[in-house]
């Protein structure tokens, strides 16, 4: 029996076959698919990771703005929870660079960080923001990657209060943090990420402050919601 394929569905197959091709001719990442959101999941705003090179997981000072409406968001929506979506580029975040190869602890400098670390850094800055300079409980927020998108930023999800390490409504790649805030937490003998210390952004117009930025609060579980 012959198969006859539609000219339309050819068509198609062969324009798809070039908009992924294309990109990797000019140097550049594939195009990718935007998350398909569920009922209940709305997504807030991004933040960008673009500007320092030599620090590609810590988060920007353009970053504040966005940062203080998803603050305001979850603390006048009780019943939800965020979840953080970082993501990589493998040409603009140096795929092939030999950071981090040499070094067995993790990188908190944000200097000498695995590209494979990229993604899930990211989030987890995000994260430790949200806690310490914004008064986010930390197990209100769910840190993530997205493998199947490029780029150099992280989203914010909204979702239902529901969600939890293991159904976060996006079917992204869970990301172990140190510590484990969200549950059910990880195998303790599986690798996990620290937060990279960041202090705290200030405003235009302000001065600046005396205060050190730590760890220490997220550790300890002292942050709360204001």
């Amino acid at each position: 029996m012959m198969i006859h394929l539609k000219s339309y569905n050819v068509s198609a197959v062969a324009a798809l076959a070039l908009l992924l091709i294309t990109p990797l001719l000019h140097g550049q990442a594939p195009a990718t698919v935007k998350l398909n959101l569920p009922p209940g999941v709305e997504k807030l705003c991004s933040i960008p990771f673009e500007k320092d090179a030599r620090r590609p997981t810590r988060v920007q000072d353009d970053a504040l703005s966005c940062l203080q409406d998803v603050a305001a968001r979850l603390k006048s929506s009780a019943d939800h929870k965020l979840v953080l979506v970082g993501v990589a580029d493998p040409v603009k975040d140096h795929e092939g660079t030999d950071k981090g190869k040499e070094r067995d602890a993790q990188d908190m400098s944000g200097l000498d960080t695995r590209y494979d670390d990229i993604a899930a850094y990211r989030a987890v800055n995000a994260k430790a923001y949200l806690v310490k300079w914004l008064g986010i409980s930390s197990e209100r927020l769910i840190p993530t990657t997205n493998e199947s998108r490029k780029g150099q930023d992280v989203a914010f999800y909204l979702v239902p209060a529901d969600a939890d390490f293991l159904h976060n409504y996006l079917n992204t790649t869970r990301t172990n943090e140190d510590p484990c805030t969200v549950k059910p937490c990880y195998d303790p003998r599986e690798e996990s990420l620290d937060p990279q210390p960041r202090a705290k952004i200030l405003a235009p117009g302000k001065p600046a402050s005396s205060t050190k930025s730590t760890t220490s609060s997220i550790r300890k579980g002292t942050q709360h919601e204001n």
